[in-house]
């Protein structure tokens, strides 16, 4: 009786991490995240990012700022709340925290794409990797088209044509260097 009731208890385990596993499948992995040509530097960005994705959209601050490997996205909501702060270090996407509305959020994603948008030369250092290719406004990866990039006036616009979702970055000016101007009293 005692090993019936181990047994059924293994296959129910079993049958539960199968069944999450399949879960975390249907959406994809990121191809042309992780990159060995990744290098440590020092880089500051800061924009408005609105994400459209499913029935959800979502409005934040994006701050980004690398100190040697790894780079720290932060984002806050257009009246401060943190909504998920997360690090990559050229392999991986560490979510460190995150509200609850933006759980299933797919960051592997949402980052690759925010660095093949903003960060400098991000897709040159995926050149060594044939399977990863720029023409013109679209990002392909293994042949297939994956990510469409425009620049418009003052923003970018990403067409993610995997996931799918949609992104639009405005530029925000560096409001956390110092005020070298004049002051009038």
């Amino acid at each position: 009786m005692k090993l019936k009731l181990c047994l059924k208890t293994v296959s129910w385990v079993l049958a539960s991490a199968l069944l999450c596993s399949a879960c975390q499948s249907w959406i994809p992995k990121a191809q042309g995240l992780a990159t060995p040509q990744w290098a440590a530097q020092n880089y500051q960005r800061q924009d408005q990012i609105e994400v459209q994705w499913k029935t959800q959209s979502f409005s934040f601050l994006l701050y980004q700022q690398q100190r040697g490997q790894s780079l720290d996205m932060l984002a806050l909501s257009l009246t401060g709340q943190q909504l998920f702060k997360l690090s990559f270090d050229g392999q991986k996407v560490d979510v460190e925290q995150r509200i609850d509305p933006m759980k299933r959020l797919p960051f592997d994603y949402v980052v690759r794409d925010i660095l093949y948008a903003t960060y400098p030369n991000f897709a040159g250092l995926h050149a060594a990797q044939n399977a990863v290719v720029q023409k013109d406004d679209t990002i392909y990866m293994q042949q297939q088209p994956v990510l469409k990039i425009q620049q418009n006036e003052g923003a970018i616009e990403l067409d993610n044509l995997q996931v799918p979702y949609q992104m639009v970055i405005s530029a925000v000016s560096n409001t956390l260097e110092d005020d070298q101007g004049d002051h009038h009293d």
